[in-house]
């Protein structure tokens, strides 16, 4: 009789046991649910990158209106830039706060510096990539050190818009200060109870703890991707803040009321002190690590997938900057405006020297046209810039055309022309600080690109051959039966000798072209237009042969 040894396993459970852990081991991680009021079926990225100014607004705007019109539930803020211009920056926070949909998300990724951290403040949430690092966003000045007032000015626009930030958004009101300000002093506290932390200055330090603060920084342990340690930094109740506003104050100008009241000596118990967050000798700039554990950031996103993952999204379609906007932004930076001044200046130098094709003028028009048509496409340009252009093109065209040689027609337009490139630079909107700056920095394109076209004229004078280059740029003209050569003359040459008389080939408005005997040559008229057939006289030779009607 054959017995089971009951030490034989059942090899049938062993089975199930076996299948049942193939199972839970194939079986995908559980996914943190996202929540409603941040989950979003379709997502739109847009890039921010490099720096930002006008034409980022605008790009900004676009983008926006299209992502939009696609249906997207959420809008991501890939921002990846040093800084830029005040005014640009404040255009994007307000469309992200009053033209974008509520569930907007700044993605730092890795920087995003003085503008950059404005920016991200305006958005709802902010997640930062593993080498994320953001922060930094006190005004700067090309022409060096700040005054004091005029800082002061310039803070004040900053101050007030990431105030209204962290009031929507409920972050810690000082600590978005620290930022923008050297000398905002802060201590990070946390509720022993609640889990809560919250920044105050010396003064609140003192208020609770009835004593100074220490300068020891706080220590932040780096998270690790995927983790979320954050505490909500701010009280869920919104109060006023319990001290009086003085009218001139940051905080006085905000719509929203403040996210907490001060601490007083009764909180002693429940709060203890963390740390020194920022000493008063130094801008904020923050770590993935200490934005999470400050309550600025609430995730680490390092790519697409996880950020879908973030948002619960099904789809992600970034919108990125078009090339014509991107061609506007290049068109404007100030290194390509000195290449367009030299090209500009160079062309009319050439076309003025050597009369021909129209082919350099066409140049001079072109370069011009992309000196004022870019800035105006960027909304850099007013409408007195242009008119300050035009009107000193038609200046400078009397002076060549009309009344040659009496210079004021002449040196009005240039200096016109020059005033509306100038104008280029600046805009209407500025504060008195940044309109000073556009100044400058559009005098010292002039400058540059002037001083670099005098060194290429000086060497075409002094290195080109004169007879050569106008055969190969001026067409030859056939008289009659015969042909002649287009030839010119330099101080040297003897052919042509200063009383010489000829005949006008071409009307001389001023330039064109003379006869003398069987030879043409390019000339400048001297005083009034000259008609074609006229006898002129030579008064002048030279690099150009000058020459005037002989019944002048």
């Amino acid at each position: 009789m054959n017995r089971s040894n009951p030490l034989t396993p059942n090899w049938s459970l062993r089975l199930l046991v076996m299948a049942s852990c193939l199972f839970l081991a194939m079986a995908p991680a559980p996914v943190s649910p996202v929540p409603a009021w941040r989950k979003a079926s379709q997502v739109a990225v847009l890039p921010i990158t490099g720096p930002i100014d006008q034409v980022t607004a605008k790009s900004i705007k676009r983008r926006l209106q299209e992502a939009v019109a696609d249906g997207a539930e959420a809008i991501v803020f890939d921002i990846n830039t040093p800084g830029g211009e005040l005014m640009a920056t404040l255009e994007i926070c307000r469309l992200i706060k009053y033209e974008a949909p509520a569930n907007t998300i700044a993605w730092v990724h890795p920087f995003a510096f003085s503008a950059g951290t404005i920016i991200a403040l305006a958005c709802r949430e902010i997640v930062v990539s593993p080498d994320a690092t953001f922060g930094d966003s006190a005004p700067v000045s090309p022409l060096g050190p700040i005054p004091e007032t005029e800082r002061a000015k310039l803070e004040s626009p900053i101050l007030t818009e990431v105030i209204d930030s962290a009031r929507r958004r409920h972050y810690d009101e000082q600590i978005v200060q620290a930022f923008v300000s050297v000398g905002v002093e802060l201590w990070l506290l946390k509720n022993g109870e609640t889990g809560e932390v919250i920044f105050v200055d010396s003064n609140e330090y003192q208020q609770i703890f009835g004593k100074a603060p220490p300068d020891e920084l706080v220590k932040v342990s780096t998270p690790s991707t995927g983790e979320n340690s954050i505490v909500s930094p701010f009280f869920d109740a919104i109060a006023s803040s319990s001290d009086p506003l003085a009218p001139d104050s940051i905080a006085y100008e905000q719509l929203l009321p403040s996210s907490r009241p001060r601490l007083g000596p009764e909180a002693s118990e429940k709060w203890a002190l963390m740390g020194q967050v920022v000493a008063d000798d130094r801008l904020l700039t923050l770590k993935p690590a200490d934005a999470i554990n400050y309550g600025l950031a609430t995730d680490l996103v390092a790519d697409q997938q996880s950020l879908q993952a973030f948002l619960g999204a099904s789809s992600i379609r970034v919108y990125n900057q078009s090339w014509s906007e991107s061609l506007v932004q290049f068109l404007v930076s100030w290194p390509v405006r000195i290449v367009l001044v030299v090209i500009f200046l160079v062309c009319l130098f050439v076309e003025m020297t050597f009369p021909g094709t129209g082919l350099f003028a066409g140049g001079s028009v072109i370069t011009l046209a992309l000196l004022i048509g870019a800035p105006a496409l960027a909304g850099m340009a007013e409408w007195w810039d242009l008119l300050a252009v035009l009107l000193g093109i038609a200046l400078v065209a009397i002076e060549l055309l009309l009344v040659p040689g009496t210079l004021i027609a002449g040196i009005t337009g240039a200096i016109l022309l020059m005033i509306g490139i100038i104008g280029t630079f600046v805009s209407g909107d500025m504060t008195g600080q940044e309109m000073q700056e556009g100044i400058v920095q559009g005098i010292l394109v002039i400058l540059v690109g002037s001083f670099i076209s005098m060194m290429i004229i000086w060497l075409i004078s002094r290195t080109v051959d004169r007879g050569r280059f106008a055969r190969g740029i001026i067409l030859e003209t056939e008289l009659g039966q015969g042909r002649f050569d287009v030839v010119s003359t330099t101080a040297e040459d003897e052919a042509v000798a200063v009383g010489s008389i000829g005949h006008a080939e071409t009307s001389l408005r001023p330039s064109g072209r003379v006869r003398f005997d069987e030879r043409l040559f390019d000339a400048v008229s001297l005083g009034r237009w000259i008609e074609a057939g006229a006898e002129v006289r030579v008064v002048r030779t030279g690099l150009v042969l000058e020459v005037e009607a002989t019944d002048s």
